[in-house]
């Protein structure tokens, strides 16, 4: 079964066939190819298999409420009835959504074709080559794409777009024909701003940790997001690299704004710091134990400090919390978003998917992250988003949390 856990959305009576969740071993997901058109038949095929599974198989038996059973009579013939296929299946996604635990969703054919491509891990656009954080007052860059527009314009993480032509961030777009160009008011942590035109290319860039050697030997890792389905294999690559050099003194690890992911992600980060069983996944079939396997480079034993904010969720907030209570680390930050329930991914017929919350999470001592999220050791008042890395007091209080253990 493909197994995630992210911000995002029922029982089934028996196995369907054409209903099935993605193996396990492999956390890649074979691309969906989107049928054509619908027929009555099909239609009726693809809502009951997204019913019943909800039926079968969703984390809630009373459904937080919802009478699943009236929906299925009110949906229904409201599906079948659709005018053209995009509406039937907006019908199928509004009634998955009536579950309102912001895991839970139903994602169309074409939809399924570009979270795929997501979690290789390869972000193509046609636009400047960034990633970006929407925040009240910008567009906060997270990654600048090498050989890029954006790159070659001199944009760097923690640059912050306010104006896409002469428009606020939030009524345009920086992505848009190839060979367009976009004029971008760019505000600078340091103070001061800029305005610049870029040309838009089609840009294709990996999403890839950040980690670098710190002072004292302490190494700090950002991970933006653990939906990148080798995450932890470029953190262990990095790591052993640092190791071969000399030893380290201790681990910073950033899950700042840090979605969640996949599971095989946070079992593998997982495996640097602790081992054996950190808690139980829980679901009306029952718990099943989290066991972490030793990884190499063996970093248990080494000071950490994870920090953390709001937009920390699901996996990333169990990652923090296990490296908390089993490994000791000192949490510095804001508290997590308290959404940890973990998502099923089932493959329904015609090339759409189903995600199902269908876990919850405990801890070894019994707790529950789920409403109340991580609470740090230590939560500073600055804004963290107005400074470069080099300069962010978060890391630099982290810094000093280390060099003194």
């Amino acid at each position: 079964m493909l197994i995630a856990c992210t911000t995002a959305g029922p029982r089934e009576t028996a196995p369907l066939p054409s209903t099935t969740p993605v193996p396990t071993a492999s956390p890649a997901v074979t691309t969906a190819t989107p049928s054509l058109s619908l027929n009555a038949t099909l239609r009726q095929q693809i809502f009951t298999e997204v019913w019943t599974t909800i039926n079968e198989h969703y984390i809630d038996p009373t459904f937080n409420g919802v009478d699943w059973g009236a929906v299925r009579a009110e949906y229904g013939p409201r599906a079948l009835a659709a005018d053209d296929d995009d509406t039937f299946f907006t019908i199928i996604e509004t009634m998955v959504a009536l579950l309102r635990d912001n895991h839970s969703r139903f994602v169309p054919p074409q939809a399924v074709i570009i979270e795929d491509r997501l979690t290789s891990g390869r972000e193509e656009q046609v636009g400047i080559g960034v990633t970006t954080l929407q925040l009240n007052d910008g567009l906060l860059i997270q990654h600048v794409f090498p050989e890029s527009p954006a790159a070659r314009a001199g944009l760097q993480p923690r640059d912050r777009i306010v104006t896409i032509d002469g428009r606020t961030f939030n009524l345009s777009s920086i992505e848009g024909p190839v060979g367009s160009r976009v004029r971008l008011l760019i505000v600078l942590p340091e103070g001061g701003s800029r305005e610049i035109e870029l040309v838009r290319e089609r840009v294709e860039g990996r999403i890839e940790p950040y980690i670098m050697r710190m002072r004292n030997d302490i190494t700090y890792v950002a991970i933006s997001t653990l939906w990148v389905n080798d995450m932890h294999e470029q953190v262990a690559a990095a790591l052993q690299r640092l190791v071969s050099e000399r030893p380290l003194r201790g681990i910073i690890l950033d899950l700042r704004t840090n979605p969640g992911g996949w599971r095989a992600v946070l079992s593998g980060l997982l495996g640097h710091f602790v081992e054996g069983n950190v808690g139980s996944f829980v679901s009306r079939k029952g718990e099943t134990p989290l066991t972490i396997t030793p990884r190499d480079p063996d970093l248990r034993g080494l000071p950490i400090a994870v920090l953390i904010d709001r937009s920390t969720a699901s996996y990333a907030e169990l990652l923090a919390a296990i490296l908390q209570r089993e490994a000791g680390a000192v949490v510095i930050g804001l508290p997590s978003a308290g959404n940890t329930e973990t998502i099923y991914a089932y493959e329904i017929t015609g090339g759409s998917r189903l995600w199902v919350a269908q876990e919850g999470f405990r801890l070894n001592d019994g707790s529950d992250l789920e409403g109340r999220g991580v609470i740090p050791t230590i939560q500073p008042n600055s804004d963290w988003t107005r400074f470069r890395i080099e300069t962010d007091p978060w890391i630099n209080l982290a810094i000093e949390q280390l060099s003194s253990r």
